[in-house]
């Protein structure tokens, strides 16, 4: 392991977004985080960053607290967690967002250093990183991407999608609640669009009154979101979201598909 500690280091504010509360290690004064292209899809970060928000710090130390930390131990921890330190055994693919959903966001951006410390705090099992929380980390990931500049709803959108890993991660009864939300949120969705189509298209609908499914459709997103426990607000974001979200990426997953297939049809046929 080649790990850099920045002891000396020159803090300077991030370039991207100078007033998020992000400084990096950068000599040149110039505040870019360096990053180098080891593989074909993997980077590795050369310099140190860190965040730095009074505010998030301190709700950060009160969680750690509230858990059974001494406050000496929780402003250590968060300290290591606001603290990106380089090493070359340890590469990034950057924000980790499917190909099929770059639409929507690529896997750099605002949010790209609140990405890799995020990515950082989440190991292999489950509440094993610096705050010792995953749905802890995952908050902080929101803040950082507000600070940073990453609108309301897309950094609400993204929170989600990590709250939603972070329980099914945690296995037990929080997956099967996944499973459980999962299978409401696909009738949901259904007989959201259905109903719509009848009030609005004429489509046949098998009840007769269309209104009242498209209103019980919506009070499901409510009835489902305490499957998410403490993250039951990224349970309503998700909801929402997914309804035009969903269908898209569905769309953009079979193209890709597509040309998956074609790629792998010239390679066949010998064509370089």
């Amino acid at each position: 392991m080649n790990a850099t500690t920045p002891s000396d280091a020159r803090w300077v504010p991030w370039r991207v977004a100078p007033t998020s509360g992000f400084v990096v290690d950068d000599p040149t004064g110039m505040g870019d985080v360096e990053i180098a292209q080891t593989d074909e899809r993997q980077f590795v970060v050369r310099n140190a960053f860190r965040f730095s928000d009074p505010a998030v710090e301190a709700y950060l130390v009160t969680q750690l607290v509230e858990r059974g930390l001494t406050e000496a131990a929780a402003r250590g921890a968060v300290d290591a967690a606001r603290t990106f330190v380089p090493s070359d055994d340890n590469p990034t693919d950057l924000a980790s967002i499917p190909r099929f959903l770059r639409w929507f966001e690529n896997p750099y951006g605002l949010h790209s250093l609140a990405a890799l410390i995020h990515d950082e705090l989440i190991t292999g099992t489950a509440n094993s990183g610096a705050l010792g929380s995953d749905t802890l980390s995952d908050r902080f990931f929101r803040e950082m991407m507000r600070a940073s500049g990453v609108p309301w709803l897309k950094r609400w959108i993204m929170w989600s999608a990590v709250a939603l890993r972070t329980r099914w991660v945690a296995g037990g009864w929080r997956r099967l609640s996944v499973v459980v939300w999962l299978v409401l949120s696909v009738i949901g969705i259904c007989t959201a669009v259905g109903s719509s189509g009848a009030l609005l298209l004429d489509w046949t609908w098998p009840t007769s009154s269309p209104a009242i499914s498209l209103v019980l459709s919506l009070l499901l997103i409510f009835i489902a979101a305490p499957l998410w426990g403490r993250q039951w607000a990224a349970s309503l974001v998700a909801a929402v979201a997914a309804l035009w979200i969903l269908p898209a990426a569905i769309v953009a997953y079979f193209a890709y598909a597509l040309y998956l297939l074609s790629e792998k049809v010239a390679r066949t046929a010998g064509l370089t």
